[in-house]
Order: structure tokens, then sequence, then C-alpha cells
């Protein structure tokens, strides 16, 4: 009974109130839960994975800034979540042959005529579209009248004169298709993409040259 009262004297005795509290804060690294200093995993969003963010020193899922989600991603504050980006631009974020509806921040198919395979313009439903290579190049006046992948480019003569300005990109990639020959389209009197846009030599040969 002696020992029973001693060892609760002591016990006692080592009370010395609680480990931490708001004019005591405890360690980096660990916060106070309770009045005792815990360890916890995070002191910021930085040290954790993405998709999750550092809540009262815990890697918790979901988000609390853009910077918590993966790029394309940004977060919705209110439910603490990483949600698809919208689009702003069309070359930048939407995929092949889709423009950007900006107002609603969705990519959408631009269908029609880019990269339609044709055997003439006939093909490529008129308004000064243009059957090049075997594929359709829509008429433009600017990049922002293309879809994704496509350049609004000149296309000249073998003069150099421009003929028409055309969506264009490399179709036969995209559409695994053929592609027909640079100079035999010069020759038969048609025209071309500027050469820095195709790679086509500053001098062509002597054959196209005297077509």
């Amino acid at each position: 009974m002696i020992a029973i009262l001693l060892t609760a004297g002591l016990l006692a005795g080592c009370d010395e109130g609680p480990e931490c509290a708001e004019d005591s804060p405890c360690p980096f690294g660990s916060v106070c839960v309770a009045g005792t200093c815990e360890a916890r995993y995070c002191a910021t969003s930085a040290q954790c994975e993405m998709q999750q963010y550092c809540a009262e020193g815990v890697c918790t899922e979901g988000c609390a800034d853009d910077g918590d989600c993966y790029p394309g991603e940004a977060c919705d504050i209110e439910l603490a979540e990483c949600v698809p980006e919208g689009c702003s631009d069309t070359q930048r974020d939407c995929a092949y042959r889709e423009f950007c509806d900006t107002s609603s921040g969705e990519c959408f198919q631009a269908g029609g005529y880019y990269c339609q395979e044709c055997g003439g313009d006939a093909d490529c439903g008129g308004n000064d579209n243009t059957c090049y290579g075997g594929y359709c190049a829509p008429t433009c006046s600017t990049d922002d009248d293309c879809p994704a992948a496509f350049t609004c480019v000149p296309f000249v003569d073998l003069s150099g004169n421009i003929q028409y300005y055309g969506c264009y990109t490399y179709c036969w990639l995209f559409e695994d298709g053929d592609y027909s020959d640079i100079e035999a389209e010069l020759s038969a009197g048609g025209a071309v993409p500027l050469d820095e846009l195709l790679g086509i030599p500053e001098c062509l040969p002597a054959d196209a040259e005297g077509a």
C-alpha cells in the first residue's frame, strides 16, 4: 500500500502540464495536438506528392491551389480537387484538328475539310479551299482561322508569287497517306507552301526551274 502511494505521488510530481500550447509552440516538423507535440509528415505542400496538399502537417489527397495539380489541371478550391483546366489557346491547349472555344474552355473537332483527302479543288467544298498534295487546305487569313497543328501559310508559285493562303500541316503524318512530289506540283503550274515550312531548297533543280 505504501508503495502504491509513493508511486502515485511520484507520477503526480511528474505532471508538468501540457507539452505545448499557443504561447509555447512545438519544434519545426511537429504540431501541437491536445497539448502534445506530434511529429507530422509535411510543413508545406511542396513536400507532398502531386494532387496532394499539406493540411495540418499531413499530406492530404486533393489540392489547395493550382501548384498542387499536374500541368493541364487547375485546383477547384471549393472541392479541393484537381480538375482539367479549360483551354484558352487553340494551338497550345487543343489536340490535332481541334479548335478552342474560349467561352466554355473546351476543345472541339474542327471537322470540315482540314486534311481531308482530295483529287482536286472541287473535293474541298469550294470557298477557295484548295487541294494540295492530295489533301484539302482550307482558306485562311491568320493562324486563328486554323485548328491545332495547322498554320495559315502562303502558297507560292515557281516565281515566289503568293497564290493563296491555306491552313496547312503535314497531313500525311496524321492521316497516314501519301504526299505528292513538290517539283511535280510546281511543274504543273501549282503552288506550294513557302520553303521554310517544307524545307524546299532555295535553288530548285534545273528541270523544275525551266518548267
